[in-house]
């Protein structure tokens, strides 16, 4: 018999640079073992009833391990133009052929977007392409 009971994952900082600050806003994508992260919006007040946004446009990955509730934070080498900051957008992961590709689509980051980015996070990744899209 199963059990839905909730655990709380340690995450460990990743092995260069700083884990992911506190947000809202950003997308979570899971594929197979991995979760990515990307995006959103920070508030970089020190006061938490002052608010000074920050969009973000990170990505980080964790690994899921069964039966482990220890994780680590990664960020992925990444090559090509980064979609700009961004949050409330919306992300997908697919795997077609062998390839598995993080895809997102708009948001907003003071304005509304509809650009379109993806990235290949498979072994042969290549640049991410952005594609413009007309706004109606």
């Amino acid at each position: 018999a199963s059990r839905w009971e909730w655990k709380r994952l340690k995450a460990k900082s990743p092995k260069k640079g700083s884990p992911p600050c506190p947000r809202l806003g950003h997308s979570f994508s899971l594929i197979g073992s991995r979760c990515y992260l990307f995006g959103g919006l920070a508030n970089d007040s020190e006061d938490p009833k002052n608010n000074i946004p920050r969009y973000l446009n990170d990505l980080y990955f964790l690994e899921l391990r069964p039966g482990s509730t220890v994780v680590s934070w990664e960020i992925p080498p990444t090559s090509g133009p980064l979609p700009p900051p961004r949050e409330s957008h919306t992300a997908v992961m697919t795997n077609r052929g062998g390839v598995t590709r993080l895809i997102i689509y708009g948001g907003m980051n003071g304005c509304r977007l509809g650009d379109l980015w993806v990235l290949d996070v498979g072994e042969s990744s290549v640049p991410p392409v952005a594609i413009e899209t007309g706004f109606p």
